[in-house]
């Protein structure tokens, strides 16, 4: 069973501190959602919220069109997956998936059946017997999956699930967790700060701010199209230009300043010498180049001062881009600029020309 989540204008305050200002959230039935936010935006207070671990001041959370805010943890059907897995040490892998089964009086025969076909699902059946301390990080993740999927549940909740694990072995298990969220069909609803999970595993993600969203939007939309600059420079790499009537403005003067220009890292490239500048162009001076693997970043210091990067193929011949050499560097693909109206709230809150990396 999978259902669809509804979260209505909700208030929370934690002391002093008014940590959900009205926020509101859909999720339909199978949807993949991810909050992002940096540290104090509210994100895990608002899973804690839909998990029923968080009391609220108003508002309303409803499955399936049901209010479930005076409805107790135990009582919502959801699963939880916390950042510690938070196993039980004295257990098998198989007890630890079946105890929700076994507070909930489920026979033996059930809960030993549904523990293996969960560990069937995340690929560990062979491990069912071995203790928590005996895994990996990634095995125990998995574990602590299937858990939270034991009960059937029909909202599972991601709590920085990836945190605690090394980069590949993350970026391994985003794909695997995707992988078995599919294959599930469950709502899901996952927290984190890390920009590149948010953005591989979701089917929309959800920006926080200050207890606010700021935009809820497709991982592409995000990326491609900011609804604000604060979402720009969170997500990814960007370079942030005033801009004026579909071009850039360069020499420090903003009066006339429409928006903001969105250039991408890889959405620009080196000129030649013969080639026409165009609209979106910007020349300097090379700061630094640094070969990291799949590219090599170029850093450019314009003439107007600001900072601007640019990614390069790894096949480029880095002696032609010394430090301190002149460069021009053009929009390889002047339909991916973004413009963001000078009317966003957080549209003063910039620097010209200044690069800004999330």
């Amino acid at each position: 069973m999978t259902v669809a989540l509804s979260v209505q204008d909700v208030h929370v305050t934690l002391g002093q501190n008014h940590v959900l200002k009205g926020v509101s959230l859909d999720a339909q039935p199978g949807e993949f959602v991810t909050l992002l936010g940096a540290s104090g935006s509210g994100k895990s207070t608002l899973l804690n919220v839909i998990a029923g671990l968080q009391g609220i001041d108003r508002g309303h959370v409803a499955f399936d069109g049901t209010n479930v805010e005076k409805r107790p943890p135990r009582k919502r059907g959801v699963g939880v997956v916390f950042q510690s897995y938070a196993l039980f040490p004295h257990m098998t892998v198989g007890e630890n998936v079946a105890f929700p089964l076994r507070a909930a009086r489920r026979p033996a025969a059930e809960r030993a059946r549904v523990a293996r076909e969960m560990l069937e699902l995340v690929q560990l059946g062979e491990l069912i017997d071995r203790r928590p301390a005996q895994l990996s990080g990634g095995q125990r993740q998995r574990v602590a999956l299937a858990r939270a999927l034991a009960a059937s549940p029909g909202i599972l909740l991601l709590d920085e699930p990836m945190a605690a694990l090394d980069k590949q072995l993350r970026e391994q298990m985003q794909v695997e967790v995707t992988r078995i969220q599919r294959q599930v069909g469950i709502t899901t609803v996952s927290v984190t700060h890390d920009q590149a999970e948010a953005m591989t595993m979701s089917d929309r993600v959800a920006v926080m701010r200050d207890g606010c969203f700021v935009q809820i939007d497709t991982p592409e939309n995000i990326y491609r199209k900011p609804a604000t600059e604060y979402v720009a420079r969170f997500v990814g790499e960007a370079n942030l230009f005033p801009a004026r009537d579909g071009e850039l403005l360069l020499d420090g003067v903003t009066d006339g300043r429409t928006g903001t220009a969105v250039i991408r890292p890889e959405d620009l490239r080196v000129l030649t010498e013969t080639e026409p500048a165009g609209a979106w162009s910007v020349s300097g001076v090379v700061r630094l180049l640094s070969f990291q693997g799949s590219r090599f970043r170029l850093e450019v210091v314009s003439d107007a001062g600001g900072r601007v990067v640019c990614s390069l193929p790894p096949q480029t011949d880095a002696a032609t881009l010394l430090d301190g050499s002149r460069v021009r560097l053009g929009c390889a693909h002047p339909d991916r600029v973004h413009v963001i109206a000078a009317t966003a709230d957080d549209v003063q809150e910039d620097d010209a020309q200044e690069l800004v990396v999330a």
